[in-house]
């Protein structure tokens, strides 16, 4: 039994917004807990999942694990994938694009600060679009725009965006935050 009351549904729903495997180290030191109870809640979710009336699966390498979807469906989740990449963006994909174009790469944590939500579902579209692509330094996983964006604009690089110089990453948060506070403060 794990010391936490909903360890369980916890790696659940990380399980389910996460658009990568996690790592099991990664479960350990972020619920405080001990590997055993985070192999043991690992077992239970697969016992649950991994039956043949279920369209997810757990799978598990012994250092990683990932939520996936059954391979029995695999046909329709690629026809539905498919018409979601045809599919406009939303206003939201959009905002989250553009942040990733100007300030990338970017955390998913820095990108759910500036944007006041969580973009996990967002990230997870845009990477299946291929506007993304996702990168691991120094064990923090950070998003940027993918060559097929650059192409699909028709510019060379990102510094022919327009207002680049204004909003690229080498411009602070504050400081851009500051030129917006300017622009709206009324002449006196």
């Amino acid at each position: 039994m794990s010391s936490r009351k909903n360890l369980k549904s916890e790696i659940e729903s990380l399980l389910f917004i996460s658009n990568r495997p996690l790592r099991k180290k990664e479960l350990v030191n972020f619920f405080k807990v001990n590997k055993e109870e985070i192999n043991e809640e690992i077992k239970n979710l697969i016992s649950q999942y991994n039956i043949a009336s279920s369209g997810i699966r757990i799978i598990d390498n012994g250092d990683e694990i990932e939520m996936i979807t059954g391979p029995e469906n695999a046909g329709v989740v690629k026809d539905f994938l498919k018409v979601e990449i045809e599919k406009e963006l939303t206003p939201a994909g959009l905002e989250t694009l553009s942040i990733i174009a100007y300030r990338g790469p970017i955390s998913a944590e820095e990108l759910s600060e500036l944007r006041g939500i969580n973009c996990a579902i967002i990230l997870r579209h845009l990477l299946i679009k291929g506007l993304i692509v996702e990168k691991e330094e120094e064990g923090k996983f950070l998003y940027q725009v993918s060559l097929d964006f650059i192409r699909h604009l028709g510019i060379n690089n990102l510094e022919e965006l327009p207002n680049w110089q204004k909003l690229n990453r080498n411009v602070s948060l504050s400081e851009l935050r500051e030129r917006e506070d300017e622009q709206f403060v009324s002449p006196a």
